[in-house]
């Protein structure tokens, strides 16, 4: 009786071990194997050739030159072509493109036609291998979260909330009835795309609402643009003190803010409120880019609209009101290139692509690489949207959504990944960098030159077979 006794229990032990063991190899994070790629890592300015790289579940296990053994992992060969990491776009506008042409036309949007062209957006930049985006005006985090479920197709998004600007400033988009004294409500704020803070308490009650929508970081419009109507390019939007305002109400959730400033008042000023991230900033003083080198600030630098094609646009044409002070930003940054190639700041990736069609901001991307190339050359085109974008993103603290590495090929980092023809450090069009903008032709959804998307570890687009 005993006998059969031991013999029961270790039956049932070994039963239930067999299970445990079986169940722990059911439940083991899915493994994919590249091989037979040469790896940009993101950094480095040569590929790691003839390589093997290993993903495990969401994050990239091992990059090796040797055969790596991966026996239950799902096998993709490169067939000789460039493994890299996923895209960083770190100033998109998912909400102000494609449904009007001008900043006023948003004061007469509706949350359908926005919510709409939003998700389209947010589909076409990822198929166009952008897996993170930094969305600086109007965005929530609802998208976000219906994107990182797998409910819509799209990127990681970092979102800001409502742009914070001043009366009569860059964001202030209101229609004359909305912005005349005890005027109604605007529609743009009332739709959360942009609103009107006057003084540090309505700043920080700005900033702090945006927070509460789910903002990651918080953007101020602190001086003039170009493509704005109400506001001087010489314009000085806001204090420091107005400015440390949305700095400490970022500061206590472990986030940043970055501001909207060209000239080199508004720049030193946000520096002087602890500022880290400059949007734009191209009419600055030599003085001021050896600041930002020597404090690391990030500089957000799109250089598609310091190009002369600008001008073709009707919104630029010369003439126009905003043609006119985009001729004055072209004379004050004229010895911008020769400044950065000199300084080295750290740039991030900027297309900011507005009020226009999904076939439009193609170009527009497409153009922003070739010129951004053409300047600083290929490789700190590919870095400025692969690690240092990644780098930018580690300043949301602990507020990240997504706090691990991105932007790299390396052990740990999370796996976005790309696989494209050819090597884009000697050739920008495998990524679809072009000298056309507005003359471009028209192409559709995605560049066939990217046979492989993967964001997460899922795999969205694969043609290699």
């Amino acid at each position: 009786m005993k006998l059969g006794t031991e013999l029961t229990l270790a039956a049932v032990i070994g039963l239930s071990l067999s299970c445990s063991i079986a169940f722990a190899q059911d439940t083991a994070p899915a493994q994919t194997l590249f091989i037979n790629v040469h790896v940009f890592d993101g950094v480095n300015e040569t590929r790691l050739e003839n390589a093997s790289v290993l993903v495990e579940g969401n994050l990239i296990k091992q990059v090796s030159a040797d055969v790596v053994d991966a026996p239950d992992a799902t096998v993709v060969d490169g067939q000789g072509r460039t493994l890299m990491p996923g895209l960083i776009d770190s100033h998109v506008h998912l909400n102000l493109t494609g449904l009007f042409t001008s900043f006023g036309g948003a004061e007469y949007a509706n949350w359908d036609g926005i919510g709409a062209m939003a998700v389209a957006n947010a589909r076409d930049y990822f198929m166009d291998g952008y897996t993170t985006v930094r969305d600086a005006c109007g965005q929530g985090d609802e998208m976000k979260k219906l994107i990182d479920k797998g409910v819509l197709v799209g990127p990681r998004i970092y979102p800001s909330g409502a742009c914070i600007g001043p009366r009569s400033g860059h964001t202030d988009w209101r229609s004359p009835r909305a912005r005349a004294a005890g005027g109604p409500l605007s529609q743009v704020q009332q739709l959360n795309l942009a609103v009107v803070a006057d003084g540090a308490d309505a700043i920080r009650e700005a900033a702090r609402t945006n927070l509460s929508f789910g903002a990651t970081q918080i953007k101020l419009t602190v001086g003039g643009g170009v493509s704005s109507e109400l506001d001087p390019l010489w314009s000085v939007g806001y204090s420091v003190d107005e400015i440390k305002a949305a700095v400490d109400a970022a500061a206590f959730f472990d986030t940043y803010v970055f501001v909207h400033a060209y000239n080199d008042r508004t720049v030193n000023d946000a520096l002087d409120a602890g500022v880290k991230v400059i949007d734009h900033g191209q009419l600055v003083k030599e003085e001021t880019v050896k600041r930002m080198v020597d404090e690391g600030i990030f500089w957000s630098l799109n250089t598609a609209g310091f190009s002369p094609i600008l001008f073709q646009h009707s919104n630029f044409a010369p003439g126009t009101p905003s043609g006119t002070k985009l001729a004055v930003a072209h004379d004050g940054a004229k010895d911008l290139v020769a400044l950065i190639k000199k300084h080295k700041p750290k740039i991030v990736h900027n297309v900011d692509t507005v009020l226009s069609t999904l076939e439009q901001g193609r170009a527009h991307r497409d153009f922003e690489k070739y010129q951004f190339a053409d300047w600083f050359g290929n490789h700190a085109m590919l870095v400025s949207a692969t690690s240092t974008a990644g780098e930018l993103a580690q300043l949301t603290g602990q507020r990240n959504p997504y706090p691990g590495t991105l932007g790299v090929i390396e052990a740990g980092a999370y796996a976005d990944i790309l696989v494209v023809d050819g090597n884009p450090l000697e050739d920008l069009s495998v990524l679809g960098a072009s000298p056309k903008w507005f003359d471009a032709e028209p192409r559709s959804e995605s560049l066939e030159t990217i046979r492989l998307i993967m964001k997460d570890g899922v795999t969205y687009k694969n043609t290699l077979e």
